[in-house]
């Protein structure tokens, strides 16, 4: 077998394209009515995440990239702090909870699709269908590397705010008729005890995840950790303000009742226009919507391919996966590894199932799976905390104690998120079997991880024997 070709990549992503490229990533926009149908009590979960959740895990990001050059991200920060084993699950999960991601994501992307058309959006057929195509599509985009995928993700960054604006738009002209949904004054503003509540932390960390994802891209970022730096705190300011006024937004547009989870974005966004008089346009802000959500599949796609890079130069994949195209940069094998599972997950989560049903089975097992690596990467940041840096290394002010505070807010934070996630609803006839689902489904996740590590191992003590 050849070896890998080695292809380093080059700069391409400036500020701006940093920014937007991470904003089309870590912006969900479909998070929105899962928010607003818990009513206004979910606005303080958005403030109550960024302070607990996102700033940690900036800070982390921030001092952890500036103290690991490359693209191992936090593969390398938890193999130095905790060795091979530990980086490899902590990787393995946060690469296997991709997948129900852009499961989930061509889902939803279906659901867009559906409703711009006025279709009904109850036949798992089509969203199968359109599901299948969307994941082709993507998977086909890959290939033309980060220099072409970059325009897709920048165009679903600017549909996202175009969105934004317009709800925003669409909520004062209904503020001034007097015509909104919602009622602020009368409303309780603290979330509740029950199944609702507890499901929307676990969302609204999720919402907030993925900012870590930057030290991949570190040696095509031009500027570096500074610019790192820079693009955490604007992609921050951003959430925030997305989540917060845009959660308010539609709690002025649409009653609590009428937003539900598959498809309550889109038909929120048509129902605004109706509502608001703007109806002709609906179908124009609802593409941009399925456009800004594409951009996301794209940019996380390709940060999935660099945690299969990653695994593959470390011997825990075969080397095969760390080849690159020698003009794009492109990983060829990665590419078509993640985009076969991709397809795998989908058929796998309609199993048995309707539309909704798979969608919110995609969406908790994406949410397990994607904070218990934070779990890792939070112990490594307290780990190295009070490691002496060398000069010019960023680090938080404060000292470390406030640096500790900050490890251990974050850490909390993930596992109380971890918790809620495992919360049965209520309204759910085999709440057991829906939690067992989860629960086993994560497991062999992680056996088939541990089954490919020890694999590696064995090729590895192997390989200086063969001839």
């Amino acid at each position: 077998m050849s070896e890998p070709t080695p292809v380093k990549p080059l700069p391409h992503l400036r500020f701006l394209d940093t920014v937007l490229y991470t904003i089309v990533m870590t912006v969900g926009l479909r998070w929105l009515p899962v928010a607003a149908a818990v009513g206004p009590a979910s606005l303080p979960l958005w403030v109550l995440a960024f302070v607990t959740f996102f700033i940690p895990l900036a800070v982390a990001t921030t001092e952890l990239t500036a103290q690991y050059p490359g693209e191992g991200g936090i593969y390398t920060w938890v193999v130095d702090s905790y060795g091979p084993l530990a980086g490899f699950v902590c990787s393995w999960f946060y690469w296997v909870s991709l997948l129900p991601y852009f499961a989930g994501i061509v889902y939803f992307i279906s659901g867009v699709i559906l409703t711009a058309f006025g279709v009904a959006g109850k036949d798992a057929t089509l969203y199968l269908s359109l599901s299948i195509t969307l994941a082709c599509f993507v998977t086909a985009f890959q290939f033309a590397g980060l220099r072409g995928n970059k325009w897709l993700t920048n165009f679903g960054a600017a549909g996202s705010w175009v969105i934004f604006f317009a709800l925003i738009a669409l909520a004062v002209v209904l503020l001034v008729r007097g015509e909104t949904a919602g009622n602020f004054h009368n409303a309780s503003w603290l979330p509740k005890a029950n199944f609702s509540s507890a499901i929307l932390w676990g969302t609204v960390i999720f919402a907030f995840c993925g900012v870590e994802s930057v030290a991949f891209l570190q040696d095509e970022i031009k500027g570096g950790v500074r610019t790192i730096a820079r693009v955490l705190a604007a992609v921050g300011l951003s959430q925030t303000l997305i989540y917060g006024v845009g959660t308010a937004a539609m709690l002025l547009l649409l009653p609590t009742a009428a937003l539900t989870r598959l498809t309550g974005l889109p038909d929120a966004v048509r129902a605004a226009f109706d509502h608001a008089g703007y109806g002709a346009f609906a179908v124009v802000a609802i593409g941009l919507l399925g456009l800004s959500q594409l951009g996301g599949f794209t940019a996380w796609f390709g940060i999935g391919t660099r945690l299969t890079l990653a695994a593959a130069s470390d011997g825990s994949l075969p080397k095969i996966f760390a080849r690159r195209h020698p003009v794009t940069g492109a990983p060829g094998p990665a590419i078509i590894l993640l985009g076969t599972l991709t397809l795998l997950m989908v058929f796998i989560s309609q199993a048995g199932a309707g539309a909704a049903a798979a969608y919110d089975f995609l969406v908790s097992m994406s949410v397990l799976t994607v904070v218990i690596p934070y779990v890792f990467m939070f112990a490594a940041y307290l780990k190295r905390v009070p490691v002496a840096r060398a000069p010019g290394v960023w680090v938080a002010p404060g000292g470390v104690g406030l640096r500790r505070l900050i490890g251990y807010v974050g850490l909390v934070s993930t596992l109380i998120a971890i918790a809620c996630t495992l919360v049965p609803d209520s309204g759910d006839a085999h709440p057991l079997t829906t939690f067992l689902k989860i629960v086993l489904s994560a497991l062999a996740a992680a056996a088939v991880g541990l089954f490919f590590y020890w694999a590696g191992r064995h090729r590895r003590s192997i390989a200086p024997a063969l001839p």
